[in-house]
């Protein structure tokens, strides 16, 4: 599997870049006034929970397996 995606200030772990939950997440904080941060990748689903995030309901349909955007 290749690296998991998030950014600084979000709940969420991501399979790419281009899922809609995570642009949507920075477009609705930019609209917002919000600081944007970085992205943070992750190697395992281990390490992003581990982090404090979750699976992207998007990416991860009920947990199960992942779905490409």
């Amino acid at each position: 599997m290749s690296e998991l995606i998030a950014t600084g200030a979000g709940d969420a772990y991501h399979l790419t870049e281009e899922c809609w939950g995570l642009r949507a997440g920075q477009s609705g904080g930019e609209a917002q006034g919000y600081t944007l941060h970085g992205t943070v990748r992750f190697a395992t689903h281990g390490q992003a929970e581990a982090a404090g995030f979750r699976p992207c309901g998007i990416c991860f349909p009920g947990g199960g397996t992942p779905q490409r955007p």
